[in-house]
């Protein structure tokens, strides 16, 4: 025992009624995310604004409206520990892909509030995302990302029993490092 309490982790598929949450954990995720994109704050102090006509964070949490109008195609959802909004885990499905990323589904967007790091949340919630669809997989991360690298290493090493395949290439979204796997069969399946 580590002396750390065990943590109630729930993934849930939210809709445009708690949205909102989201919403409000996205500037937490991009500002953590600008230390390995090199994204820098718009004059209005808002990051990763294409335009630079986004002038607060309302606005900005406006972006993420598709999310919530193409279920199905896209899966936001939100991450709880011990019922407390704690992060989310975005997941796109082939349909909302670019026809350069032949996978079923992709972690489009994984982010774990730093109070809830090292208690397993992370972790907990990315299994679950992963178990809760099957098919083909691609999750990619910055090459700059150490931890990010190794975090998506630890949980696909336990999800993944076949193991992924690992790369650092030029993708669709610029130079990252891709972990494609399958899992869609069950384990114990009998061979086709």
């Amino acid at each position: 025992m580590t002396g750390t309490p065990e943590v109630q982790v729930d993934l849930s598929l939210t809709d445009a009624n708690n949205a909102h949450v989201i919403q409000n954990l996205w500037p937490l995720y991009l500002a953590d995310l600008c230390e390995f994109d090199g994204e820098l704050p718009n004059r209005h102090g808002i990051l990763h604004d294409d335009t630079g006509d986004i002038t607060t964070l309302a606005e900005q949490g406006q972006t993420l409206a598709p999310w919530w109008k193409e279920p199905g195609s896209l899966l936001p959802y939100l991450i709880l520990a011990d019922g407390r909004p704690a992060g989310f885990n975005l997941i796109a499905a082939r349909a909302r892909l670019p026809a350069s990323i032949d996978a079923d589904f992709v972690v489009h967007e994984f982010f774990v509030m730093r109070c809830f790091r090292g208690t397993g949340v992370a972790e907990q919630a990315a299994a679950a995302g992963l178990a809760a669809h099957r098919g083909s997989w691609e999750i990619v991360t910055y090459p700059n990302h150490p931890r990010a690298i190794g975090f998506w290493r630890k949980v696909l090493r336990e999800a993944v029993p076949a193991g992924p395949s690992e790369q650092e290439l030029d993708h669709h979204w610029g130079r990252r490092v891709v972990f494609r796997f399958d899992n869609g069969r069950q384990a114990n399946a009998p061979e086709t």
